[in-house]
């Protein structure tokens, strides 16, 4: 049996430990690296945005929609003073009635509803309450 040399084990104790040091090394600098790229990419993603919904109670009487927003459905995006997307039904009655022009006369404004699936972003988002088979027959007319 040959003799155990003392200096090769301490050698290879010694190579050892910086072969493990090299690797703890790596790795944090490794997860360092992860770290600052998530955090890179939380940064520049993009925030969500919290669109306000301006609510409106469509109303068909002519002496109920004397205070009311007056306006006109368009067909024409072109035309219209706003594109609007209607975002569905209010979960309450809305505070500002709204009243659907059939002439540009007495219109304060023209509206181009709008659908999600379009291309082109919607200058206001609604949600509505009272008469609603009133505002889908004028878009469909609209339209």
């Amino acid at each position: 049996m040959k003799p155990v040399n003392n200096k090769s084990l301490q050698a290879s104790d010694e190579e050892r430990k910086s072969v493990n040091c090299f690797k703890r090394s790596i790795s944090a600098l490794w997860k360092d690296a992860c770290q600052i790229i998530l955090i890179l990419i939380i940064i520049s993603s993009p925030k969500p945005a919290k669109a306000e919904i301006q609510s409106y109670n469509v109303v068909t009487d002519e002496f109920y929609g004397l205070n009311a927003e007056r306006i006109l459905l368009v067909s024409d995006r072109d035309e219209a003073d706003h594109m609007v997307l209607m975002t569905g039904k209010c979960k309450s009655r809305a505070p500002t009635e709204l009243y659907l022009e059939s002439d540009p006369v007495n219109a304060k404004e023209k509206w181009f509803v709008m659908i999600a699936e379009d291309e082109f972003k919607a200058d206001l988002q609604i949600c509505l309450t009272g008469n609603l088979p009133a505002w889908f027959e004028k878009v469909s007319q609209a339209n």
